[in-house]
Parts: structure tokens; sequence; C-alpha cells
């Protein structure tokens, strides 16, 4: 049997942790003829002899970064402290590799063999890390800075007022999720694709993320879909606004920026140039989180649970980095995050019209900078 079938044997039991389902997999694995071997001590010998800068080149992380989520997975429900099948799987071993196998174009059984663990071992402690992850999202992923902060911080940016936070969708491609049809997932470019939308903040933290709709769905539907689409009209009313691109459907608590139709104005050029400069913010957080999270450029997992908590548990170990100063270079080959704007049918006249009204006067008073 070949590694691809392994692994979705594997993540059709993974449902259940019962040692019934880990024997059948041991078993298969088992009939295997040609055993790979293993490197042996690869962190005790190789990552504690790193270097700082060797080790952020590697895992795409600092150290104390990385140690730091160690240590809260170790005082955590989700780390086997009984693991009495393998008590030498510790909780260093289960978070650098996955920090690994996040931050690097490799396969499962590539990290599996790095850190002298057995495929099916190496599955199960992804699958835990995961868990973790999104179980501590809350914590990680909010808007905890108030309003007020959040658009004074703003507005030092480029001088656009009221701003709480940006927002877009970036396209994840993966293979065809199982027992899924391709043409569900495939987006505008025939890729199949997961559409992670998300809010920044002006630290490019992301402050609400919400992923798992096929990249088929228009990214104003996508926000429909989302909960923070019900919470930001009571949240924020009408003196504060996330900012969107053209996808979006404009209103009080969301602007979009103009359209050019051939005759702009000034003050609607000085608008769209300190909108823009303002939005490229969520631009720049996808490029970090896919510069550092490279799994996210072609994403290889079968099932779309799995790959909603993969894509999230990304986005808390990145709010993680940007906490702790943990900086990393913008990919430039990356490219855009999302795909060019489409228009969308805003059949809500009233909150259009409120929308275009708030714009309006927050031009007016742009003109004047």
């Amino acid at each position: 049997m070949d590694e691809p079938k392994i692994i979705a044997l594997m993540e059709y039991l993974s449902s259940s942790d019962s040692e019934e389902d880990i024997e059948i997999i041991e078993h298969i694995l088992s009939k295997k003829k040609n055993i790979i071997p293993k490197i042996n001590n690869y962190i005790t010998d190789v990552v504690h002899a790193y270097t700082d800068p060797q080790f952020k080149g590697s895992f795409r992380m600092e150290r104390c970064t990385a140690y730091y989520v160690v240590k809260m997975f170790e005082e955590s429900i989700f780390f086997p402290k009984n693991n009495l099948s393998d008590p030498t799987i510790t909780s260093e071993n289960h978070i650098l590799s996955f920090i690994w196998f996040s931050a690097n174009k490799c396969s499962l059984r590539d990290v599996s063999e790095r850190f002298g663990i057995g495929l099916t071992t190496q599955f199960r402690i992804n699958n835990r890390v995961m868990d973790f992850l999104v179980s501590i999202s809350s914590k990680f992923i909010n808007f905890n800075e108030g309003s007020v902060g959040l658009s004074q911080e703003f507005q030092k940016v480029s001088g656009m007022p009221g701003v709480i936070g940006c927002i877009d969708g970036s396209s994840i491609p993966i293979r065809t999720p199982a027992h899924k049809i391709k043409s569900t997932y495939t987006n505008r470019h025939d890729i199949p694709s997961i559409t992670l939308q998300a809010i920044c903040d002006y630290k490019k933290r992301f402050i609400d993320v919400f992923t798992g709709a096929p990249g088929k769905i228009h990214d104003a539907r996508v926000f429909a879909l989302s909960d923070i689409s019900k919470e930001l009209p009571s949240m924020y009313g009408t003196k504060y606004h996330i900012i969107g691109d053209g996808a979006y459907s404009i209103r009080e608590w969301l602007l979009v920026p103009y359209k050019n139709y051939g005759n702009f104005t000034e003050s609607q050029i000085i608008f769209n140039k300190t909108f823009c400069a303002t939005r490229v913010l969520i631009e720049n957080t996808f490029g970090l989180l896919k510069s550092r999270f490279r799994q996210l450029l072609q994403l290889d997992i079968h099932y779309v649970d799995k790959i909603t908590k993969f894509i999230i548990s990304c986005c808390v170990l990145h709010n993680m980095c940007i906490n702790m100063n943990d900086e990393i270079e913008l990919d430039n080959e990356i490219g855009p995050s999302t795909d060019p704007e489409n228009d969308f049918i805003d059949s809500d006249f009233n909150q259009r019209k409120n929308g275009e009204s708030k714009r309006d006067a927050i031009k007016n008073s742009l003109q004047y900078f």
C-alpha cells in the first residue's frame, strides 16, 4: 500500500482514537516489505546544536517562540502524559515536528523519518497539536484591544479614521477533499481551494478568522456565512468600521473603495489612496502567514475538517509569533493572496446608501490632509 493510501486510511480512522483502530493501521504498516530507516536523536543531536539563526532557518520561528508553545502544550490536556506505548514522544517532539511539517514543503513521511517517529505516530501527533492549537485559538485570535485603541493605531498608518480592522479572503490551494466533487471546490483559476477569511489589526495579527468554505464561493457570500458578519453591526455601530476591497458590499461598518468609472474626483482619488495604504495590511498578513507556514501554498490533507484545523492552527501560531516580536520576511514569490475583486450584487439598498454616505463624509475630511 502506497503512502497516500496509508495517510487516507489514517485520516479515515482518526475520528476514533480506539486501540482497535490503531492496531488496524499498525497491522497494515507491518505488512510493508521495505521498512525505511529513521534518523535517531535528531532533536538532541541536531536541533539542540543549532544556533538561533539556524533554528529559525529550519523552523521559520524563533527558538523562544517554539519552546513557549512546547511549554503550553505540555501543560495542556492534549499532551498524553502517561504515554506507556512510547514514553520517548515528548511535548518537544510533538511541537517541533508539527512546526517543521507546517513550515516546510514536505510530506508527513519526511517528518516522521527526520524525527525518528513512526508514520502513524506522527499522524496522531499532528492531530493532537492541531486540537490543542484550535482549543486556544480564542485566546490568541480576538478583538482584545478596544475599538478606540485600534482606531487610533490604524489612523497612524495612513490617516484613515475609524478603522478597527482590515478584511479579505485568501485562497488556500488543496487537493480535492475525499468524497467531494472537484468542481465544488475549484476557484476561478480551476484550482481546488479553501477560502480563509480573516480580519487583521495594525500589527498584522489576526483578530478574526473563518475558514472551510470552498474556493468556488464568492468572498461576499463567505462573509455572510461567518459569525462576524452578524456581530459587527452591534459591536461597533456607526462610529467604527472594518475595511475591505470591492468584493464586499458597503455598509456603515464595512467600507470599500470607490469604483473607478472614469470620472474620479480629486477627493475620491485621495480617499482611495489612503484607503488602500491601510487595507494593504491584510494582504501583507496573508503573505507573512504563507511565508512562514509554507504547507499553505499547497495543502495535501484529505478531509475538510482537518484542513480547517490546520489553517486555524497556523493562524494561532502566526499570532504567537507577532506577540513575541518573532518576525519573518515577506516572500515576494508567493504573490497576491486573493483573486482580483469581483462585483457583488447587493440587494440591501438602505444599508448600502448608509455606507456610501459615511464613506463620502470620510472622503470630504481626507481631502484637506
